[in-house]
């Protein structure tokens, strides 16, 4: 699931809708796809899944139990 994506008049702020709580993320001028934001209103965890125009999804959170560890 995407975010809904609104642009201020001002061409530098920008924000995107949590996809998660459905609150404001204030995004910086330029992102990154992987860039990680966190939600001021649930706390989760944010990652910049496309840049035009961003989309957000919630950060997998990977179990240390799952993780592949080269030994």
């Amino acid at each position: 699931m995407g975010s809904t994506v609104t642009t201020s008049t001002n061409a530098q702020s920008r924000a995107a809708s949590c996809p998660d709580c459905g609150g404001e993320v204030r995004l910086v001028d330029r992102v990154m796809i992987g860039e990680v934001f966190g939600c001021g209103g649930c706390g989760s965890q944010l990652e910049v899944a496309s840049t035009d125009p961003p989309i957000l999804e919630t950060l997998a959170k990977v179990d240390e139990d799952e993780e592949d560890f080269d030994r």
